[in-house]
């Protein structure tokens, strides 16, 4: 199942910035959920989004919405990391 190599791998980038590696711009919101909602519902959702990659959900024309959303939802997320990192210190 091409879907949990996927979401393995995506795993494996969030294991290995709690080792201290950089986290990668596109995986943090991916840790925002994780931490929020924790293991189950982090796995479901980058299941869908693998499974909706796979699916080539992108026929339609292109919207820069998507992008746009993806693109505060990492603002947030990185906002919220900081915070807690100046709480912490």
């Amino acid at each position: 199942m091409p879907e949990a190599s996927v979401v393995a791998a995506k795993y494996e980038v969030l294991r290995m910035a709690a080792l201290g590696q950089p986290l990668p711009l596109d995986a943090r919101s991916g840790l925002a959920l994780l931490l929020r909602q924790g293991m189950w519902a982090w796995a479901l959702a980058m299941g869908r989004v693998a499974a909706q990659e796979r699916a080539g959900n992108c026929a339609a024309p292109m919207s820069t919405a998507p992008r746009q959303h993806n693109a505060v939802v990492q603002i947030l997320a990185a906002m919220a990391m900081k915070a807690n990192i100046r709480r912490a210190a």
